[in-house]
């Protein structure tokens, strides 16, 4: 077992080594994937001693289809790459104007491609992108020509127990920081399960997105704040001073307790109307989530009907897992768990001894009344509208079922929405359209 556990590190390192070198082995002119005229894109990547090389990524048909309840979760798909004079190669066919992401998978050990510079974060994963133009795509890249905005990152206070200060990310318009009196509308938008404050930076191209439609007059110019929205993270892997070993992770049960919804506007909100020159009231205000963060915009703005006059759901995970009796039994197996390891006390080490301690203590500080009254919540928003509640998703999402069942509520009672159904499904490829297609929706 040994000799096998030496082998396999052996066998990666020298993977690495091959990764690092193929830089030496092709022209180092050239950069790759190459995107040929045609819109179709060459990948080349020298792994001599492989057995076998794939290219796997969102170009390609899912290669793997997960049924569940809701709907189909699918993965990226992948393709036997071929050896050429000591080089492996694969062209595609040729692609819709989009932003792809891919990897390569060398005798099934996942690498990023060594001859593209163009990478982005995933939760705890990295991957590879390129961007074909001609259409959606232009609206990604990012465009000399034009005037830019500008990143910041910011800690401001938590009432969230145990936490202090957490991270937020904070998009400026190109002008903000030319006048001391011009105030702005601003935008607050969550991500992901997987995610953090990062993701629409990182996979969401949004700084680019801002900037191109803001230079063509497609939208107004905004302030964009993207909080961290999992309720035991202060900041994104690698970013918080106090644990720089943290990772992303993709199941958060804490964060569906209530506690981010019951905090934001008290904490985030009016922390970004005291630091930034805002418009402070509700038609200067609009938010927006993906997935969990979805289910996020959805209480958030059902709790403070009259701070947001946009609300935008991206593939919203449109009704909250954890109900009082899933959270009772959680309590109930805390309690247990916690008995048994005041008596034995190797319980509380470990993963799932610190993941479990960690759980009660949220359970017991969540707020999950922030969910209850739905009918009665909805009724009080809509009372006095949003001017604008949007709601869209791809037919193959997972989550489709769970918005057909809100969107069948909202029509019962008569609620104005609007509703785009687009194809695809729970992907970085919809959330950056459905970006692209909102922003011009708010502050007209």
């Amino acid at each position: 077992m040994a000799l096998l556990r030496m082998n396999n590190v052996i066998f990666r390192i020298l993977l690495i080594v091959n990764w690092c070198c193929s830089f030496i082995a092709l022209n180092a002119s050239e950069i790759y994937p190459i995107i040929n005229e045609d819109n179709s894109v060459t990948f080349r990547m020298r792994f001599p001693e492989a057995y076998e090389v794939k290219v796997k990524g969102t170009m390609f048909e899912p290669s793997q289809s997960i049924a569940t309840q809701a709907g189909v979760f699918s993965t990226p798909g992948k393709k036997n790459m071929k050896l050429e004079y000591g080089c492996w190669k694969y062209t595609t066919k040729p692609l819709k104007s989009g932003l792809y992401t891919y990897c390569y998978e060398v005798d099934e050990v996942e690498l990023i491609d060594s001859l593209n510079s163009n990478i982005m974060r995933e939760g705890n994963e990295y991957m590879n992108y390129f961007i074909i133009k001609g259409g959606i795509g232009d609206d990604y890249v990012y465009n000399t020509d034009i005037s830019h905005g500008k990143i910041e990152e910011a800690w401001y206070p938590s009432t969230i127990e145990g936490l202090g200060q957490r991270r937020l990310m904070v998009y400026l318009p190109n002008g903000y920081n030319d006048s001391k009196t011009k105030r702005y509308p601003v935008l607050y938008l969550l991500h992901g399960s997987g995610g953090d404050e990062e993701s629409w930076i990182d996979c969401g191209r949004l700084p680019q997105i801002m900037d191109n439609l803001i230079a063509q007059k497609r939208c107004e110019p905004m302030i964009v704040v993207m909080p961290n929205g999992i309720a035991n993270r202060v900041a994104a892997p690698g970013k918080n001073p106090n644990d720089m070993t943290q990772k992303s992770s993709s199941v958060n049960i804490e964060s569906m307790l209530g506690s981010i919804e019951e905090s934001f506007v008290k904490d985030i909100v009016k922390w970004i109307d005291s630091n930034y020159r805002t418009i402070n009231k509700k038609e200067g205000r609009a938010i927006a989530g993906l997935s969990l963060g979805g289910l996020q915009t959805i209480y958030i703005s059902l709790n403070n009907p009259d701070v947001f006059d946009f609300v935008g759901l991206f593939s919203a995970q449109a009704s909250n897992a954890m109900t009082k009796q899933s959270i009772s039994d959680v309590e109930k197996f805390s309690k247990d768990w916690e008995a048994l390891a005041s008596v034995f006390g190797f319980m509380k080490k470990g993963k799932i001894g610190k993941r479990v301690t960690e759980l009660s203590k949220i359970v017991s500080t969540g707020n999950l009344d922030i969910y209850d009254n739905l009918d009665e919540k909805l009724e009080v928003q809509f009372a006095n509208p949003p001017k604008l509640y949007y709601i869209t998703l791809g037919r193959d999402d997972f989550v489709k079922t769970l918005n057909d069942n809100f969107r069948a509520k909202l029509d019962d009672k008569g609620y104005n929405y609007e509703y785009i159904e687009t194809d695809g499904g729970h992907t970085w490829d919809n959330w950056r359209k459905y970006l692209v297609d909102y922003l011009p929706r708010l502050f007209r």
